[in-house]
């Protein structure tokens, strides 16, 4: 699917749309959107993992992928 057609598509109905009714619609859904709270933001533990996983890069208290790699090929015989 081509995301950017089928908005375009979406905008040229709109804009050509006359039906108060529908358009009140998508107003109610834009705004129900908008106001949840799972929409474009993330939850306080993810932002806390994210901070910790900053902190451990800036402390250089990382692994690099050949590390990893063994590791795993190590515990797992792959």
């Amino acid at each position: 699917m081509d995301v950017q057609l089928e908005k375009y598509k979406l905008m040229e109905w709109l804009v050509n749309l006359k039906d108060e009714t529908i358009i009140l619609k998508l107003k109610e859904l834009k705004n129900k959107l908008s106001d949840s709270s799972d929409y474009n933001t993330i939850s306080e533990v993810e932002q806390l993992f994210i901070e910790a996983g900053l902190k451990d890069i800036e402390n250089e208290n990382t692994f690099t992928h050949q590390q990893v790699m063994e590791e795993i090929s190590k515990t797992y015989g792959i």
